[in-house]
């Protein structure tokens, strides 16, 4: 057993003799209070060795100490085990039918109804004359946008090959859409196409300007991804990396001059900042998530708060 050592103590009226193990910090295992000759014994394995050492120092100290009188301090009751959190509870995913999978979707697949919509809102005499001429009768920013999601969403199918997962024209309860979910060992992107052909794109910290004209890009993708962490973590039960993506694509120069929260590239330079970013989603959590991203459904759920 280790070797005690005896320290005496007066402070504010009070003259105790303190039993402590070895050691410039050792603990007290008793403790003497000379003036009522009390014995408070704090350590039952070390209690005969300390009454030991307290009956020889008042045998040898010249004060006068009262008859020893021995108290033994309770041990402290246990702590109690913390309480298990209840079970979180995930929603029922919904069975995947054709209808509702939004895997098959093709790169603006939205702009395409878009499109659609807007033909089929001419007269039938106009469409054919159209047709007979060689005309586009579709609106100028409705193809620069189908042109930049066909040519980011080619590139982002490429990454199929390597086991990542994507999904294009994710359709959100507004009406509007993402257009491209990517999901790979880096997490969740995001990823916004802006197709602005031969134009001086600059960057800040909270806008983009295209030819010296503001847009709400970075805000507007940055929303989205903390809403779409938001919905995939009430499914998945865990907090899943999610990384908004604004994928200029044509421009004649794209200018940093700010650090948005948000990363503004080149589209056609997509895989490469893709595939540098560390790993952070096993293969088998990424499989998972794409299961349930892939669900129109889900989707009804994006930016809805809950409890």
């Amino acid at each position: 057993m280790a070797e005690l050592t005896v320290k005496p103590w007066r402070r504010a009226g009070k003259d105790r003799l303190y039993v402590n193990l070895p050691g410039p910090r050792g603990q007290a295992v008793a403790w003497l209070d000379c003036l009522t000759g009390v014995v408070t014994i704090t350590d039952a394995a070390h209690e005969s060795s300390a009454l030991d050492l307290i009956r020889d120092w008042c045998r040898t100290d010249s004060r006068s100490v009262p008859p020893l009188t021995v108290v033994r301090k309770p041990p402290p009751p246990p702590v109690p085990p913390r309480p298990a959190s209840p079970p979180t509870v995930l929603p029922a995913l919904p069975p995947l039918t054709t209808e509702d999978d939004l895997a098959s979707n093709r790169p603006g697949e939205g702009v395409r109804g878009m499109i659609r919509a807007d033909e089929s809102k001419r007269k039938w005499l106009v469409r054919v004359a159209a047709k007979l001429s060689g005309d586009d009768l579709t609106r100028s920013e409705l193809s620069k946008g189908l042109d930049g999601e066909r040519l980011v969403g080619g590139l982002l199918d490429g990454l199929r090959a390597y086991g990542w997962y994507v999904l294009h024209a994710v359709p959100l309860p507004s009406g509007a859409d993402i257009d491209h979910v990517v999901i790979g060992p880096p997490g969740v992107f995001t990823v916004n196409t802006k197709h602005h052909p031969d134009a001086m794109v600059w960057v800040g910290d909270k806008r983009l300007t295209v030819n010296r004209n503001s847009y709400p890009y970075i805000e507007k993708s940055s929303l989205e991804g903390s809403r779409t962490a938001e919905l995939l973590h009430r499914w998945c039960g865990l907090a899943v990396p999610v990384h908004p993506i604004i994928a200029v694509v044509g421009a004649r120069t794209l200018t940093h001059k700010g650090k948005p929260d948000v990363d503004v590239l080149d589209g056609a330079q997509i895989l490469t900042a893709l595939g540098s970013r560390p790993p952070l989603l096993e293969a088998h959590r990424a499989a998972a998530v794409f299961d349930i991203a892939r669900r129109r459904s889900v989707w009804a759920q994006f930016g809805r708060r809950t409890g």
